[in-house]
């Protein structure tokens, strides 16, 4: 298992406050609000990555191309691009909503 970093940090009180009433909303915890925020913002994976690919990457983030176009730009197949994006806590993004299956 890996292993894990502590840290603390110091937030004004209305952030902490603010961050609070977030993590109930999402069901979550502050700490992992936090995390999210740190592994969206920093991306040290992603910095060997060539600059195409970490723009193809950004764009696909961005909802400006799918994850075909990713996989192209990647040089991967795209079962394997699915395999890569969990393996990096990536969300694969989907046009597929479940109340699609309704109106199908």
């Amino acid at each position: 298992m890996a292993q894990t970093a502590t840290l603390h940090v110091k937030l004004a009180p209305e952030t902490d406050s603010r961050l609070a009433v977030l993590a109930k909303r999402r069901k979550t915890s502050k700490g992992q609000l936090v995390r999210d925020a740190i592994s969206v913002c920093y991306q040290p994976d992603f910095e060997d990555l060539p600059v195409a690919q970490r723009r193809a990457l950004a764009a696909y983030e961005g909802d400006y191309i799918s994850l075909g176009k990713l996989a192209e730009a990647m040089g991967l197949h795209p079962l394997a691009m699915r395999s890569w994006l969990a393996e990096h806590n990536l969300p694969e993004k989907s046009a597929f909503h479940a109340l699609d299956a309704d109106h199908a």
